[in-house]
C-alpha cells in the first residue's frame, strides 16, 4: 500500500532515473570492454550474469517510471503540475509558488493533496503489485522513502522546518 510518504519519495525517485539508467548503461559498456582486456579476473559467466542483472534492474527502473507516467496521466490537471514540477526542478518553496502562483500556505495544501492523490491513483492501479516490489528490491529507493519519512516526522513534531 501506498502512502503519501512513499507519494513524495516516487516524485523525488523519479527524478533520479534517468540518471540511474544511464549510469547503467555506461557501467555495462565499460565492464563488457574491461572483461575484453581483463579476462583473468572475472569469466565470462561472470561477466555475463552481471549485465543480465544490471539489464533487470534498469529495466525495472524504466517500469516504475512508465507506472508512475501512467498514474499521473490520470490526475487533474492541477495535479499535473505540480507533481511536474516537484518531478523535473529542484527549487525552493518560495520558487515553487512563484512558478506556480500559489501562496505558501495555499502551496503546502496543494503539494500534500497532489502526493495523497497520486497514491490513491497508485494504490488503484492495476500495476500496484510490481510497483511494490520495485519500492522493495531497490535499496537505494527504499533509502530515499526512509529519508522522506523520518524528515516528515522531523516536521510534524517541530524538530526540522521544510
Amino acid at each position: 500500500m501506498i502512502d503519501i510518504f512513499d507519494s513524495e519519495a516516487i516524485v523525488k525517485v523519479y527524478r533520479l532515473l534517468n540518471k540511474k539508467c544511464n549510469a547503467i548503461d555506461i557501467f555495462i559498456k565499460n565492464h563488457a570492454y574491461c572483461f575484453s582486456t581483463n579476462t583473468y579476473e572475472y569469466s565470462a559467466v561472470d561477466v555475463c550474469n552481471n549485465i543480465i542483472d544490471l539489464m533487470a534492474r534498469k529495466n525495472q527502473l524504466i517500469n516504475f517510471k512508465i507506472i508512475v507516467d501512467n498514474a499521473i496521466s490520470r490526475l487533474n490537471e492541477e495535479d499535473k503540475k505540480i507533481l511536474y514540477v516537484k518531478m523535473n526542478y529542484s527549487i525552493s518553496m518560495e520558487e515553487f509558488c512563484a512558478v506556480l502562483h500559489f501562496k505558501e500556505r495555499t502551496a503546502f495544501r496543494k503539494i500534500e493533496r497532489a502526493f495523497k492523490n497520486l497514491a490513491d491513483t497508485l494504490n488503484n492501479s492495476k500495476y500496484i503489485d510490481k510497483l511494490t516490489q520495485i519500492l522493495t528490491n531497490e535499496e537505494w529507493i527504499a533509502n530515499v522513502k526512509q529519508e522522506v519519512k523520518e524528515r516528515r516526522m522531523a516536521f510534524k513534531n517541530g524538530v526540522i522546518s521544510i
